[in-house]
């Protein structure tokens, strides 16, 4: 061996253990630089917040006691609507419905506490204004759950602002100042946590839940019910806990964030950021306006924290992520982010009327402020036929020998036959959104716009598109920008996204045993953009967007760096340009965020998560879109139960869907991603026919009718009402009721025209 050669070997030999040393000195290095830099300014913030908070501070109790001294609330503000009323000692607020005379506390409801037991910080936490979530800047493990009360906190300042007030909480233990404005307009009262008065000391705020009592109540004897959007939506009914069940409810709004150390618990995700309570003959509807994005959907039945069951919106201002100080990434620890996730946080909470005191009433609500506040517009079908929603599946791939083969499931020639098919035996309007179109099929994402030869190639697909168009059809392309499998015009690297240790976002695919980096959403802005026009040219009427509106990630990659509320934003401006070149935009699952320029929502869910904390499914999610955007829930050949999951799209308004392809089903058992299905549309094309017939018998002339009420009517039966006066009656019972005089088979439904009655 040449003394070259030894030297190289000697090299590379030493290269890895040079590599770990390096590693290992970088971490140690992000270590200390955060701990000492970290420590500096923990220092300067500890003495800013110390001088801030006088010294002489008082506690913010009552001065009779417990609960807020009815002889200390003032009025503040008034509108057409409301009063509101201040309490400068406690920092808590009421606010009196000129309507019926019925009052909304910011504080637990008075009638019950009697009957409260819970002693200690608990009690403190019940009567306390904020509730948060700290963590020893030095120590980053032990997580304090406190409140203003159990830390003997103050009102550092109170003074009147217009339409309200505005209050400042100072807890000098743990150098913490939170500010808070509370204001009337019309039927609601908002609470806005002001971001730049927050001033943080050698504690950081992890959380914060401010007024989180608000409408809580005690089950002695009255109905009442905490509505949650889990899923389409479902309550949780106020009742005693006899199983003495201590979980509780909380879930992030928008999902889980990839670039962090998130919770699993197998729930429905959060789609709509909003929680109601009724209670008695009164209701309210929250609505988070401000800073959703970094919100959580939190709930206590009765029994567990109190006797009081509660929900809240859960403001999160850090979070926890895993810093590896290992090659391999296994070994590190947990800690959480430096920086405060930094903007205001506004809950507005809408005081509803006797008569609408209800989830109805709540639907409503949300969806008259969808209407006036985010620019949704009510559809116009002016008697158009009610469509069918039919995905099409091009093709798959399946491992070979030496690389992956493709499946055909249906070319672009056998999809015009199945559309000619379906409309010579009456189905007057599809919308079909062709899957699995790229080369490698469904399991391939991509930016490319290049249909595979296997399926016709670009001219099919124009000669497709051109059919579609003759027959008043709608034509759509389904891509996935959030995630991606190439190489070729993708570089993880550089364009994926990171956490804040640098490491790649990805997505585990179960099916297909790999993973598949996340794409940062600044990068897919740019793909689309650039790709929109070869989009154009074949013809198609729009996009089928999967991810981009359902899924929300932080983005640490330094290129392309977004939180979540720039996430999206960013989101938002790719649905709208795809919107600026084609009359039509579909996403899956339907985050609220998303829904301004969709013209279809695919896929949301049609029931809850079954958990112990819920009672039953309400159609709330489906309540607020009917009239605004078309939607679909699962398939009809992919129902967990058939005929109730077909029972439950009627009584739920929405539009029929099923997955089709040419091929036999075996053809894709071994492939990737669609071998769960059945798929052959020789075998589902009667049960279209059937189905679709009955869709339109029961929603086809109320497509633009927003629904005004669901309701139970009798023993798993259920009605739900157009604004027209249309009623469907649906038997979820397997044997035929009478109702009010009207028979109703069982597992099947009838339809009432306007003027009909019950």
């Amino acid at each position: 061996m040449t003394r070259a050669k030894k030297l190289d070997f000697k090299l590379t030999k030493l290269l890895p253990g040079a590599v770990c040393v390096l590693v290992a000195a970088a971490a140690g290095i992000y270590i200390w630089t955060h701990s000492a830099s970290g420590t500096s300014n923990v220092t300067e913030q500890a003495q800013a917040a110390q001088a801030a908070i006088p010294a002489d501070l008082k506690p913010a109790v009552s001065t009779s006691g417990d609960l807020p001294n009815d002889a200390d609330f003032e009025q503040v503000a008034e509108t057409d609507t409301l009063v509101l009323y201040a309490d400068k000692h406690t920092g808590h607020f009421k606010v009196r419905d000129k309507r019926d005379g019925h009052e909304l506390l910011s504080y637990p409801n008075p009638e019950d506490w009697p009957y409260e037991t819970i002693s200690g910080n608990w009690r403190s936490n019940l009567l306390s204004p904020i509730m948060m979530e700290t963590v020893d800047t030095a120590k980053q493990t032990e997580v304090l759950v406190s409140s203003l009360l159990s830390q003997k906190g103050g009102i550092m300042s109170w003074k009147p602002v217009e339409n309200g007030f505005a209050v400042t909480f100072a807890l000098p233990s743990l150098q913490l100042i939170i500010p808070v404005e509370v204001t009337i307009k019309d039927d609601y009262v908002e609470t806005k946590v002001i971001d730049s008065g927050i001033t943080e000391g050698k504690d950081q705020l992890l959380s914060l839940k401010a007024y989180p009592f608000l409408g809580a109540a005690q089950p002695r004897g009255q109905e009442g019910y905490i509505l949650l959007p889990d899923g389409s939506g479902a309550i949780y009914n106020l009742k005693e806990n006899i199983t003495n069940d201590r979980s509780v409810y909380r879930e992030p709004i928008y999902g889980t964030d990839s670039a962090y150390a998130p919770i699993f618990t197998n729930r429905k995700p959060v789609t709509m950021p909003i929680y109601g309570i009724k209670s008695g003959g009164s209701a309210f509807l929250a609505v988070a306006d401000q800073g959703a994005e970094y919100g959580a959907i939190y709930a206590a039945q009765a029994g567990v924290y109190s006797k009081y069951a509660w929900a809240t919106i859960e403001q999160e201002y850090r979070m926890q992520y895993f810093q590896p100080t290992s090659v391999d990434q296994k070994t590190g620890f947990n800690t959480y982010s430096k920086a405060r996730f930094g903007e205001d946080r506004a809950v507005r909470y809408y005081v509803l009327p006797g008569t609408r005191s209800d989830y109805s009433g709540m639907a409503a609500r949300y969806r008259q402020y969808l209407t006036e506040e985010q620019n949704m517009k009510r559809l116009e079908t002016a008697g158009s036929p009610l469509p069918l929603f039919l995905d099409i599946v091009g093709g798959d791939s399946q491992k070979g020998f030496l690389q992956n083969k493709f499946i055909t499931g249906t070319t672009t020639d056998e999809a015009k036959s199945i559309l000619d098919r379906l409309h010579s035996k009456g189905i007057p309007q599809i919308v079909a959104t062709y899957q699995g179109w790229q080369t490698g099929g469904v399991s391939r994402f991509g930016f490319g716009t290049q249909v595979d030869k296997h399926l016709g190639g670009n001219t099919g697909m124009k000669s497709l598109a051109a059919y579609t168009k003759s027959k008043g059809d709608t034509l759509l392309l389904e891509t996935n920008y959030t995630i991606n499998t190439d190489g070729g015009d993708f570089n993880s690297k550089r364009e994926a996204m990171q956490d804040q240790a640098g490491g790649i976002l990805k997505f585990n695919r179960r099916e297909a045993n790999d993973q598949i980096a996340l794409v940062s959403a600044a990068v897919s802005l740019g793909r689309i953009k650039s790709r929109i026009d070869s989009f154009k040219a074949l013809g198609v009427d729009g996009l089928a967007l999967a991810g981009t509106g359902s899924s929300l990630d932080s983005d640490y990659n330094r290129k392309y760096a977004a939180n979540r509320s720039e996430a999206a934003k960013l989101q938002q401006e790719f649905i709208d340009t795809v919107k600026s070149k084609f009359s039509t935009v579909s996403t899956i699952g339907g985050n609220a965020y998303a829904l301004q320029n969709t013209n279809a929502v695919r896929s949301i869910p049609g029931d809850y998560s079954y958990d112990l904390f819920l009672d039953e499914a309400v159609p709330f999610a489906q309540m607020v879109l009917h009239g605004l955007v078309p939607y679909t829930m699962n398939w009809g050949n992919a129902r967990d139960e058939y005929q109730k999951d077909f029972l439950r799209s009627i009584e739920y308004g929405a539009a029929p869907a099923f997955g089709v392809m040419q091929a036999k089903t075996e053809e894709m058992k071994r492939a990737y991603s669609v071998w769960q299905y059945s798929l052959n549309f020789d075998e589902w094309e009667p049960s279209i026919l059937e189905e679709y017939k009955r869709f339109s018998e029961a929603l086809g002339d109320v497509q633009d009718q927003f629904i005004t009420s669901n309701r139970t009517v009798a023993p798993n039966v259920k009605e739900t009402v157009y604004a027209n006066g249309k009623k469907i009656i649906v038997n979820y019972n397997d044997a035929q009721v009478t109702v009010a005089g009207r028979q109703i088979p069982g597992n099947d439904f009838i339809v009432l025209k306007g003027g009909e009655g019950l």
